[in-house]
């Protein structure tokens, strides 16, 4: 950071803002100077000599230079550089989202215009998705936002862009309602946050089990914490329109606010995971393909037409929990048990790949089809 950009970003700071801070950091009022100043010290014995002296005026004439002194100080005992202990400062009380990508061609701290411009939109998609799902949970999201939603995102700023391979901040200001005070309830902002940190190890966890055992279930597990086709194709396009960067995203939770919920900070997608979001995606958008897949249930429709050797039947049956309408073509012999089975409400079975779509389910090349009996529908361990 320059030191015209420093002297800047230190004159926004608030006298307020500081003392606020300061609270926060243990650090403890220990007098006046005239109208001006206020002194503060450290309570712990080793650290008492530690003097730090905040103008009350940021009309002072010297209130720039006072202010660097304070910053100064802090990232002396802190241990910290000095643009990291002001961005503290600065943001005391904004909730901080850091999108970073990593990949040989961001290295230099610039990216392709064409995915910069990615970027941020998908870095937006992820905040937003993020916030529909604090509301409500639900697989995909389309149409319009709700008012609440649209208020909160309203309120959401960018902040500077920082060298370290590339990186986005998104800035959340923590806003308490006189409501939420009086419930001891946690801000809308911090909400948001604490959602977004689950779903992120919601949608790392799943990613991992598909790998190893390439079961659609997993996703449909983390529905529940949070996990949508929404935030899928956030991630799928933060990692670039190639898909061959890297990704960490992690949270600086403001200081104005306790955190009642413990979280993990920091997450990270590799670029080898981007082909599990993209089949994650499909299938919260009811697009997908299960191989060997045994149907099982009744026969609710038929067509025939005299002149063809096959049947086309429809069978009710339960797909990860939901009820689809499967459509399979049979040759006439295993077509004819298909009618025995409707006639008598029987239930059949058969073996396929599965086709599904948001409108539709097939299952290709049939094996094996038969009529079964005794067996609930819904019984889905029985298959």
């Amino acid at each position: 950071m320059s030191f015209v950009n420093l002297i800047a970003t230190i004159n926004k700071i608030s006298p307020l803002k500081l003392e606020r801070f300061l609270l926060s950091r243990g650090w403890v009022e220990d007098g006046f100077i005239s109208d001006k100043a206020k002194i503060w010290h450290r309570q712990e014995e080793e650290n008492f000599d530690l003097e730090i002296i905040q103008p009350l005026d940021c009309h002072l004439r010297d209130y720039s230079q006072r202010m660097y002194e304070v910053v100064k100080a802090l990232s002396e005992f802190e241990v910290k550089e000095l643009a990291d202990i002001l961005d503290d400062v600065v943001n005391f009380d904004s909730d901080i989202v850091k999108v970073r990508v990593m990949s040989p061609d961001v290295d230099s701290g610039s990216i392709p215009l064409s995915d910069g411009v990615l970027l941020f939109e998908k870095a937006k998609d992820l905040l937003v998705s993020t916030t529909l799902s604090t509301f409500k949970k639900n697989r995909y999201f389309s149409g319009s936002w709700p008012a609440d939603v649209k208020d909160f995102l309203e309120t959401l700023k960018l902040g500077q862009t920082e060298y370290g391979s590339y990186i986005v901040n998104v800035i959340a200001p923590i806003v308490i309602s006189s409501e939420d005070k009086k419930g001891g309830r946690s801000s809308i902002t911090r909400e948001v946050s604490n959602n977004l940190a689950r779903s992120l190890v919601a949608t790392a966890t799943a990613v991992t089990k598909y790998e190893e055992f390439e079961d659609l279930i997993v996703f449909e597990e983390a529905i529940n914490n949070g996990v949508s086709a929404n935030l899928c194709d956030a991630l799928i396009g933060i990692s670039g329109s190639k898909g061959h960067r890297d990704i960490e995203i992690s949270l600086q939770l403001a200081g104005v606010e306790d955190n009642s919920q413990e979280i993990i900070k920091k997450h990270y997608f590799l670029s080898r995971h981007i082909s599990v979001l993209k089949t994650a995606s499909e299938y919260y958008k009811g697009n997908y393909t299960i191989e060997k897949y045994s149907v099982r249930g009744l026969v609710i429709r038929m067509d025939h037409t005299p002149s063809e050797e096959y049947g086309v039947i429809r069978v009710a049956s339960l797909v990860n929990g939901l009820l689809k309408n499967i459509s399979m073509q049979l040759d006439l012999n295993d077509y004819w048990l298909a009618i025995r089975a409707h006639e008598s409400n029987e239930l059949v079975k058969c073996l396929g790949d599965l086709v599904v779509t948001s409108r539709s389910a097939n299952l290709i090349e049939p094996k094996g089809f038969e009529v079964i009996e005794d067996q609930d529908l819904f019984d889905e361990s029985s298959e």
